[in-house]
């Protein structure tokens, strides 16, 4: 068991899944949580990068205060998450039912813009297209 908490890491559990993981198999490796700051860097070291990164300036040593902000980057992500994806299923809907059903699509424009300081971009409506060169 203190093999396996020395390897927990969050993965895709949620951050009070966790937690509750992570309690219950510190108690079989108490010489490594013994303070509330090392208990919190333990923590931290298990979390994923994209709820670890907004906490690291912190340096939260209050192991309730870690999971209760991790908690609420979690929430924020998967209400973003939840929005980006409700919209685009709004714009593919909107865009499919209109008959742009191609805007969207990567278009790749020949010749090297970067070379010759021109941008060139394609935008494709339905069958036919637009490029602008400048």
């Amino acid at each position: 068991m203190h093999e396996t908490f020395l390897r927990l890491v969050q993965g895709s559990r949620t951050v009070m899944q966790y937690e509750a993981e992570f309690i219950a198999l510190a108690r079989y490796a108490p010489q490594l949580v013994n303070t509330s700051t090392e208990k919190c860097y333990r923590f931290m070291r298990g979390l994923r990068d994209s709820l670890r990164q907004p906490l690291v300036p912190f340096h939260i040593s209050d192991f309730s205060e870690l999971v209760e902000r991790a908690r609420l980057i979690e929430n924020n992500l998967m209400a973003t998450q939840q929005r980006w994806t409700a919209s685009m299923k709004r714009f593919s809907g909107d865009a499919s039912s209109s008959g742009f059903s191609g805007f969207g699509k990567k278009i790749f424009a020949s010749g090297d813009s970067r070379r010759s300081g021109q941008s060139v971009s394609t935008i494709v409506f339905g069958s036919g297209s637009v490029t602008n060169s400048g």
